[in-house]
């Protein structure tokens, strides 16, 4: 399942209970929909602020989420024994505060087995020891595959049938959403929507070295526009990367060495790309590059700079460019901006006349 499509059935999955276990490649963005996209989701649905926890499995012992077991004395003096509170648990106060909440098991699988049995109650019930978790929370769990060489050791089959187990897949169109919306430099979103296979590692490569993810394509992306200039709406004044060695040799420690060859290759398309000015002055007659890289590119600006008050201008500029960018650049304004954008007459007419392109495409 795509994160886009993970927003949209999240409130669903809410309502109806249960514990939800995300499985995917590692820096997919899992433990960040999670926590960000779908908390905020359920917040405005309700109203309300959800309430997050984090618990990182792996690093826990069974006491830490049944409690520890006490010896104790009934009223009669019969011989009996509680559990301790949880500290896994988050605090009454808490809990008072936010009725409703998301508890976040974050790499599950990579629990040690006894672990994991000590959280077969709180998949299934909400349950640490003594206490159980308001009605209003919902119980969600992350984890890489075995393929990952993550750490992941094999599930308890009756832990796997208490969870609701969604495979993530990479998708760049979900990233892109995202990092539209997070200010990410348009040209790194462009090369990770015509470079998927090279942004996004859909298998782990063999070896011990660096290889790049969502996770750390956006790492990347806040190195290389760490000094770059935004105007009070938080968008990137200037566009142009420094794409020096000592940039690139930094970038290779985060994404590898294929990866930061094939995107400073990508970044030095700059010079191709028109100016904001000069689609606005006149986008039937402003520089449109040739090469497809440079489309992906002059697209994805278009994209950064899109509000109501010029996406006409900028979307007679899109029309110019390949299919395939018109085709993703719609999808993005789309996915991104529900109705914000489509007073556009342009983009109007160019989504009624290109449905079957919408829908077919995977990019």
């Amino acid at each position: 399942m795509r994160i886009l499509d993970l927003i949209k059935v999240a409130p669903d999955m809410y309502k109806a209970g249960g514990t939800v276990h995300l499985v995917g490649p590692p820096g997919g963005g899992k433990t960040s929909v999670i926590g960000n996209e779908i908390r905020a989701i359920l917040s405005a649905q309700y109203g309300e602020e959800f309430g997050f926890h984090i618990s990182i499995a792996p690093t826990l012992d069974a006491p830490d989420y049944k409690g520890f077991l006490i010896p104790s004395k009934d009223a009669d003096g019969t011989a009996t024994s509680f559990f301790t509170r949880s500290p896994e648990l988050p605090s009454k106060k808490y809990l008072a505060a936010h009725p409703r909440g998301i508890y976040l098991v974050d790499e599950l699988s990579s629990a040690e087995a006894l672990t994991q049995k000590a959280l077969a109650s709180v998949l299934l019930n909400k349950q640490f020891g003594n206490e159980t978790l308001p009605a209003g929370w919902q119980v969600w769990a992350a984890s890489n595959r075995m393929s990952d060489r993550a750490g992941v050791v094999r599930q308890p089959s009756h832990i796997r049938n208490r969870v609701c187990e969604i495979g993530l897949e990479n998708d760049a169109l979900s990233w892109a959403v995202w990092a539209e919306a997070h200010g990410i430099h348009p040209l790194i979103i462009a090369w990770a929507k015509q470079h998927p296979t090279v942004a996004f590692c859909n298998e782990v490569p063999a070896g011990d070295r660096p290889f790049s993810s969502a996770r750390q394509v956006a790492a990347t992306a806040d190195y290389l526009q760490v000094n770059m200039a935004r105007n009070e709406e938080g968008l990137l004044t200037e566009l142009e990367i420094d794409t020096s060695g000592l940039k690139q040799q930094v970038v290779m420690g985060r994404i590898g060495e294929g990866a930061s060859a094939d995107l400073f290759g990508f970044l030095k398309i700059w010079d191709q790309l028109p100016s904001l000015d000069e689609i606005m002055a006149d986008p039937k007659k402003a520089k449109c590059p040739q090469d497809l890289s440079a489309g992906w590119a002059a697209g994805q600006m278009c994209i950064h700079y899109a509000k109501p008050g010029n996406i006409d201008k900028l979307w007679q500029y899109t029309e110019r460019l390949p299919r395939e960018v018109q085709v993703s650049m719609a999808k993005s304004l789309l996915e991104r901006s529900g109705s914000a954008l489509l007073n556009s007459q342009a983009l109007i007419k160019w989504i009624h006349a290109n449905k079957c392109l919408i829908t077919s495409s995977t990019g």
